[in-house]
């Protein structure tokens, strides 16, 4: 298609036509108001990302600015206005506030569809209508239809200033990738719609929103996991651990599983053997019962991703907050550096990590 369809504005417009972005009527239109400019609708362009202007008239996608036009409050709940109407009504946004942090690390809040969404969002400029672009493509998945619409946003530029996204099939990508536009996909999340039925805020209502947006293999593994959890920690208990082992899941015990570990561990890595399996499970289960947390796990294809294909402890708060430990890792980097007493400090991070969305609901309430 590249090489049959020109890079012009008429180019352009049969290819946003042809894969179904816009209507024909929607074309027409737009390059009448480009006409009337007195552009030249065939020339030639090198770079196909220069003909996104084009989409300014067809009003789809929507643009996000390097600035707002008044405060940043306001930017955002713009932005996020614009990037919803993309969904056709399926996605609806209110209650936009900016919550001002110390050094310039703020919260964003606003609901999706009656879900309350977090964004940690930087501002490090002077300015105070500067925007964190970094922040709003990481997190503009949260605005997909979701469910099983195939859509998501993709960037049309390179440059974060100014970009141009839309909300695309891969199809619909891969025919504007093929057409020359550079594309840029946004972190896609598995946006489901549903809200869990358990209270808001308690452990089971965090495992059932995991369960919504988890895929059928990592809820598969998890539940893998967890149903010989009891049976497998009294089997450790009992084979590995001394008699005056205090088996209590306090703060103490996990100082005295340190001890434990790099006494039966000497080297620079610990074998994935029953004792360590046995570990990793005792300090997770310790976890749930001294800070507000739970098990989850993502399987992944990719194995390089941290904390991929492995139970890991979450904190009982949203993404933009919450703690993620792997009790794996940690019991590893115990072994490597060999040095106790950073075990309970990394996991008491986890509670903070529900310390500080609760003092972000504070801030909302006053």
């Amino acid at each position: 298609m590249g090489n049959e369809i020109p890079r012009t504005v008429r180019g352009f417009a049969e290819t946003l036509v042809r894969i179904g972005v816009v209507t024909q009527e929607e074309a027409t239109a737009a390059l009448a108001e480009v006409t009337r400019l007195d552009m030249d609708l065939d020339e030639e362009y090198d770079d196909a990302d220069e003909l996104t202007f084009l989409l300014d008239y067809c009003d789809t996608g929507f643009v996000v600015p390097e600035k707002s036009v008044g405060d940043r409050e306001d930017g955002y709940a713009s932005l996020l206005h614009d990037a919803a109407a993309c969904s056709g009504g399926s996605v609806v946004v209110d209650d936009v506030e900016l919550l001002e942090g110390e050094d310039g690390d703020d919260i964003l809040h606003f609901r999706r569809n009656g879900r309350s969404m977090w964004w940690r969002v930087e501002h490090t400029t002077v300015s105070a209508r500067y925007m964190d672009l970094g922040a709003i493509a990481e997190g503009i998945g949260d605005l997909v239809p979701g469910d099983d619409d195939p859509r998501y946003f993709f960037q049309l530029d390179e440059d974060p200033r100014d970009a141009q996204w839309l909300l695309l099939t891969p199809g619909q990508a891969a025919a504007l990738e093929e057409f020359g536009m550079p594309m840029a996909d946004a972190a896609a999340n598995w946006v489901r719609n549903r809200l869990p039925t358990a209270e808001p805020e308690t452990s089971d209502w965090y495992r059932e929103d995991d369960r919504l947006h988890a895929s059928e293999e990592s809820r598969r593994r998890l539940d893998e996991w967890l149903a010989p959890m009891d049976t497998a920690l009294e089997r450790w208990r009992t084979a590995h651990l001394p008699d005056d082992f205090p088996f209590d899941h306090s703060r103490d015990s996990l100082s005295a599983l340190e001890r434990l570990v790099l006494e039966r561990f000497d080297g620079p890595a610990a074998p994935r053997d029953e004792f360590f399996e046995g570990a990793v499970r005792y300090v997770g289960e310790t976890a749930l019962r001294l800070w507000p947390c739970r098990w989850t796990y993502r399987y992944s294809d990719d194995d390089s991703l941290v904390f991929t294909n492995e139970p890991v402890i979450r904190s009982n708060a949203p993404d933009a907050f919450a703690g993620e430990r792997s009790p794996d890792y940690e019991l590893r980097t115990l072994v490597r550096r060999r040095k106790p007493g950073g075990l309970v400090s990394s996991l008491e991070e986890v509670g903070e990590a529900v310390d500080d969305y609760r003092q972000a609901l504070r801030a909302r309430a006053r």
